[in-house]
């Protein structure tokens, strides 16, 4: 007897408009990138991947443009290290920014406003994250006393409300405490919509109306259309060579 692989939908909801990101995910590993114009009910099916993404430790920046999320490939003799954090444009995986970082412990983005965002993980291997920022945290002294800077040293331009969420991430002594206190940021976008079965519904008070079913996918590769390396012989794979 066949069985039916369990599809799951994660909903990550832009807090600046009516972008929302679904990472349908089905069977297991095997995950697709799908961006929701809520206003219209229009979808943009993006890239699939075939890895594990840890749902919890990723991030749709505020305006819905860039995607911070965590992977594990195993493949702990390249330079991504079998684990990292990148960033990308939805509904894509190719990464613009990739921070290899070889254990699953302590991995964490966020983005805390359009254009700066702060990630656990190594230097970048790709760079290619125009317009955006990396902040990291250096000694508090005058001038800056939370410490908080942008890798060239200078002190992160951040909103209060920005500092303020970038402070209250933990950062143990021991990362099994991180891995712990991990939890999705949840928007109150949640309470207007239901997964059940791989569909997705709108409430209607008690009543649930049906807005899309992505079960009936398959795998397609699919270029993004920033990719910047040229084009294999062979069928592209999304993240395929990526670094």
């Amino acid at each position: 007897m066949t069985t039916e692989p369990i599809i799951r939908l994660h909903l990550f909801f832009a807090t600046e408009n009516d972008r929302a990101l679904i990472l349908r995910q089905g069977p297991s590993r095997h995950y697709r990138m799908i961006l929701w114009h809520r206003d219209t009910d229009a979808f943009e099916d993006g890239q699939w991947i075939k890895n594990k993404v840890y749902v919890e430790r990723c991030d749709l920046s505020p305006d819905g443009r860039h995607f911070l999320y965590f992977l594990l490939d195993g493949r702990w003799n390249k330079d991504t290290r079998g684990s990292y954090m990148a960033l990308s444009r939805p509904p894509f995986w190719t990464a613009l920014s990739l921070f290899p970082e070889g254990s699953t412990w302590h991995t964490r983005g966020i983005f805390l406003d359009n254009t700066h965002y702060y990630t656990t993980g190594d230097a970048d291997i790709i760079g290619r994250d125009e317009g955006l920022s990396r902040v990291t945290f250096g000694k508090p002294e005058k001038g800056c006393t939370t410490g908080i800077r942008l890798l060239s040293g200078g002190r992160a331009p951040l909103s209060r409300e920005a500092t303020k969420r970038l402070l209250a991430e933990p950062r143990p002594s021991h990362p099994r405490e991180l891995y712990d206190r991990m939890a999705v940021p949840r928007s109150n976008e949640i309470d207007r919509y239901d997964t059940q079965g791989g569909k997705l519904y709108r409430r209607r008070g008690l009543e649930l109306e049906l807005i899309r079913d992505f079960t009936n996918m398959e795998f397609e590769p699919i270029r993004a259309p920033y990719d910047w390396r040229p084009e294999a012989p062979e069928t592209w794979h999304p993240l395929k060579d990526e670094t």
